[in-house]
């Protein structure tokens, strides 16, 4: 009679945990969102030799764009 009496204490605590869904709302969690693959393009390299994104995949890349204003 106990075991009947535990195991129906286990399923409740299931059930319940499994019902009190996170309010992520309230915690300020954003959903995760895959990350998009990135547009193909081509820049000329310090020697004017075209590199296209494209040749590095595959591989991990940093790229860094800045200006000279």
């Amino acid at each position: 009679m106990r075991s009947v009496v535990a195991a129906a204490a286990v399923v409740a605590l299931v059930v319940t945990a499994a019902v009190a869904a996170p309010d992520f709302a309230a915690l300020k969690v954003q959903p995760y969102e895959p990350p998009k693959a990135a547009p193909e393009f081509a820049l000329p390299d310090l020697d004017g030799k075209t590199v296209r994104l494209e040749d590095f995949r595959g591989k991990t890349l940093l790229l860094f764009f800045w200006a000279t204003w």
